[in-house]
């Protein structure tokens, strides 16, 4: 490869790092809270614990899907960017 291709590719994967350490961030602060605010609210219902334990399954089912959703549209941006810049880079420059 050439050095204009490593250059665009090198740039593509850098921008892929940043994207996904903006969307790890965001995610993470919003699962956080939303986590904890559901938590809270589940913490006067302590008389009933079927009711508890079905809601705080609830929470965790909801984490644990929101998380796969981060990871998948990472992995779709990051190989949308990697695929155009190999693109890119293949195309004779004129």
């Amino acid at each position: 490869m050439s050095q204009e291709t490593d250059a665009v590719l090198r740039k593509s994967l850098d921008a892929v790092d940043q994207h996904q350490k903006r969307l790890i961030w965001t995610a993470g602060a919003i699962a956080t809270v939303l986590a904890l605010v559901a938590f809270y609210q589940l913490r006067g219902q302590t008389d009933d614990v079927r009711k508890s334990i079905r809601a705080l399954m609830f929470v965790m089912a909801l984490w644990t899907s929101g998380w796969a959703l981060v990871i998948v549209l990472q992995i779709t941006v990051a190989t949308k960017r990697i695929l155009r810049a190999i693109d890119l880079a293949s195309k004779p420059r004129a």
